[in-house]
């Protein structure tokens, strides 16, 4: 089918990406994800895997993943000569399925569908996970794996976006608060604490949480306090302002006492 039936009346806007995506009702009665490129589009099923496919009679490749890991406490057995974990294959297909809804996820955020972007952030870190438990090569899993922080933000943020649209202002700040350490956590697993400071996906979330607590006149709870003790320390240091640097620890010594005592 010629493509300018689609798109003649939709024109690709360099400007605005809010205008290249719109959901669209299928042929099949389903709802579709259309997004409008340069020179074309691309569409996506709303729900379920993107492309609609059942990859080996599966909802998706997590699903058929998932599944053999659960039956057997690892993958099918490897031909002879392979790695134990998930092969080679299976691997790359998660990969190209986390980028499929990666990108649907994308879209999603743009159309203010934040529990269907909430629902394909999660789908893919799931698989990030799968990947770390079962996959052998190493240098594979951190190819992926350091997408998380990214995924990590998305989560925060549409978790965010839906307890706000809810009134629920204290558990969109928790949302944060929690991506937040995800991130952190990130860092630590990998040896990669003297890069946390420069994490651009971290500093989009503290700024967000200040940005809705000023919003919302919502004082900070003490585990904010105390992150942003600590951050302020962490400046301190990198400046070499070791006196400022001192009293802070001093405050987050005592604030850690202060909410040691309630527990």
């Amino acid at each position: 089918m010629d493509l300018s039936i689609i798109i003649a009346d939709w024109p690709y806007d360099e400007d605005e990406d809010a205008n290249n995506v719109r959901k669209v009702l299928g042929i099949d009665g389903l709802m579709k994800v259309q997004v409008r490129i340069r020179g074309g589009a691309l569409q996506w099923d709303a729900d379920g895997r993107p492309d609609g496919r059942k990859p080996h009679g599966f909802p998706s490749v997590l699903d058929c993943c998932s599944d053999l890991v659960s039956r057997k406490g690892r993958p099918a057995p490897p031909a002879e000569g392979a790695e134990s974990g998930l092969s080679a294959e299976l691997t790359e297909e998660l990969a190209q399925e986390l980028f499929d809804y990666y990108r649907r996820g994308r879209a999603l955020f743009l159309l203010g569908d934040y529990r269907r972007a909430l629902g394909d952030a999660l789908h893919n870190l799931r698989i990030l996970k799968l990947m770390r438990d079962n996959c052998p090569d190493a240098g594979a899993v951190f190819r992926h794996d350091r997408y998380r922080p990214s995924l990590l933000v998305d989560r925060a943020r549409a978790e965010m976006l839906l307890n706000v649209q809810g009134g629920e202002v204290r558990r969109a700040l928790d949302a944060l608060n929690r991506g937040i350490r995800d991130i952190e956590g990130f860092y630590v697993e990998y040896e990669l604490e003297e890069r946390l400071n420069d994490s651009p996906e971290r500093q989009i979330l503290v700024d967000l949480r200040r940005s809705l607590r000023e919003r919302h006149n919502v004082p900070l709870n003490d585990e904010e306090l105390l992150h942003s003790l600590k951050v302020e320390q962490e400046i301190a240091i990198r400046r070499e302002n070791y006196e400022m640097a001192a009293r802070l620890r001093d405050k987050i010594n005592s604030l850690r006492q202060r909410t040691s005592s309630k527990e």
